[in-house]
This record gives structure tokens, C-alpha cells and sequence, in this order.
């Protein structure tokens, strides 16, 4: 019995020129694709490359082989695109990866898609860490970017900016004739890079930190417990009425959320039409 999957370990070299690139574009080990072209051979009984100090060339057979492969390869895509179009159902489970609560919260949006699409279990992922779609870990991914990385589809579904805020609680307890160096700073740890960081050393001598978190709903806990102020998304600052933003509203950094998939899922049901509901629903500022 002839294993086709060769035909794509094959294909794989042939395209990278290397081993060690096959094995990347695959996501297996360098022994598995080495495995896999020793066995291709062996089966057709004819030298496919030549195993050389730079790479690994095709030969006169593999420059033959890889013509047709590559329609084979090219048929073979068109063929699943249409089955995933076509007899895809709703129906089943949708796993989602988001960015950590405290960024951005749309579980309304969850619950209103739910009770239109009962038929749909969402799988919900709240981390800053990233999914790799590309090995479906998830289907869909709500990506904080500038631009979507390769090999994914979808759309920038708008941008949501940073503010500093304090609670009415914590700026009783200052003195009325207070000034920026008084503040107490709360501090997400993932805030060290960015724009946020670069505003705070831009605009205030010597900030008094008084806490350090990872966790972006520690951030808004302790701004609600009146430890301090702190950089926040305004998306999820503004649901909370005892909060107020300080420095004239001034933006200190702004995000662009996209959502997308990967690029073999664009047609499915599923994933069409949650991405439809979110690009028709979700409202950032």
C-alpha cells in the first residue's frame, strides 16, 4: 500500500532545500523527515535529490516528480477547501484564544452568539501568550497587532486605547492641591516594553510604584481597592462607574484588535460565522 503522506514530506524538501526546513514548515523532527524521504525512495526506486554540502537538490527524476506533486498538492487543497465550505455544519465546539481579561471583556458578545448559536460550544482561551493557530491549538484567535502574522486571515476589527485612571476613593485621600509625583503607580508587568512605559518615564519624575503584577486583573483590583493609579484599557475601565481618568483623557497608547484564522478554516462554518458576528457587533470606542 503506497503511503501518500511521503509525497508531502517530499514536497516539503523540495521547497525548503533543507532538511532541517522541512522539518520547520512540517512541524516534525529532522529524523522523521530524513525517515520519510528514505522510505519515498526506496518505494519508487529512484533517487529523488542529491544530498549535497549546502542542501539537498532535486534530481532529473525529482524535478519530474515535483511538476506533478505540486498539482497534486494544488488539487488536493482545492478539493478540502470545498469540502470545508460546502459540508461544514455550525454545529460543535469553537475554541477561541483572547487576550486576558481586564484588556478587553466581551463575554456579552459571547452570551448574545450563544443564544443564537445554541448549537455552538465556545472554548475559551484569556491569555496574553500566543496560540499557535498554525498547529491548531484554536480555531480563531482575537490578536492584539499591528499587522496579522503570516499564513492567517481576518480582519482588524478596530482599536482601543490605553488611559491612566484612579478611583474616586484613592484621590479623596490626596491632597487637594496634589500634583503627577504624588500618585502611587500600579504597574502591569507586560506595561515594561511599550508606550505606556515610555509615556509614564516621559512625563513623570521618579514614579512611585508600589506594585508590580502580570495579571491585568490584579491591576484593575487594585485600582478599584484605591492602591493607586495604573495605565488601563478604557474598553474596560469605562464599566466601572467609581473609576476616573486623570491627565486630561490623554491616550498613552493605542492597540489595533484583529481577528483571524487560519488560513485553511477561512471556509468554515463555524469560524464564519462567529467572525461575522464580532466584526458586526463588537464596538471599541
Amino acid at each position: 500500500m503506497r503511503d501518500w503522506e511521503n509525497l508531502r514530506y517530499f514536497l516539503a524538501v523540495a521547497r525548503q532545500g533543507t532538511v532541517s526546513g522541512a522539518a520547520r514548515e512540517l512541524n516534525v523532527s529532522h529524523s522523521t523527515v530524513l525517515r520519510r524521504i528514505e522510505q519515498f525512495e526506496q518505494m519508487l526506486g529512484s533517487k529523488l535529490f542529491k544530498r549535497l554540502q549546502r542542501g539537498y537538490e532535486l534530481t532529473i527524476a525529482g524535478e519530474q516528480l515535483y511538476g506533478d506533486a505540486q498539482s497534486i498538492e494544488t488539487d488536493v487543497d482545492r478539493v478540502m477547501s470545498q469540502a470545508e465550505g460546502h459540508y461544514d455544519v455550525t454545529q460543535g465546539k469553537l475554541r477561541i484564544s483572547q487576550p486576558e481579561l481586564g484588556i478587553l471583556s466581551v463575554y456579552p458578545l459571547y452570551a448574545e452568539f450563544q443564544r443564537q448559536h445554541p448549537e455552538i460550544t465556545l472554548e475559551i482561551h484569556s491569555t496574553m501568550e500566543t496560540h499557535n493557530i498554525n498547529q491548531q491549538e484554536v480555531d480563531i484567535v482575537l490578536r492584539i497587532a499591528d499587522d496579522p502574522p503570516d499564513l492567517l486571515v481576518g480582519r482588524c476589527l478596530g482599536e482601543f486605547n490605553a488611559r491612566v485612571y484612579a478611583s474616586k476613593q484613592y484621590l479623596q485621600r490626596l491632597p487637594k492641591q496634589h500634583s503627577v509625583t504624588d500618585y502611587d503607580w500600579i504597574l502591569w508587568q507586560m506595561t515594561n516594553g511599550g508606550n505606556a512605559r515610555a509615556w509614564l518615564n516621559a512625563n513623570v519624575i521618579n514614579p512611585n510604584i508600589v506594585l508590580y503584577t502580570e495579571s491585568m486583573p490584579d491591576v484593575i483590583s487594585a485600582v478599584l481597592s484605591g492602591m493607586g493609579v495604573a495605565f488601563l484599557s478604557s474598553h474596560e475601565a469605562r464599566k466601572h462607574a467609581s473609576l476616573v481618568e486623570l491627565f486630561d483623557s490623554t491616550v498613552v497608547a493605542s492597540f489595533k484588535l484583529w481577528i483571524l484564522t487560519h488560513r485553511d478554516l477561512r471556509n468554515s462554518e463555524r469560524v464564519k460565522t462567529f467572525m461575522r458576528f464580532m466584526a458586526e457587533n463588537l464596538v471599541l470606542e
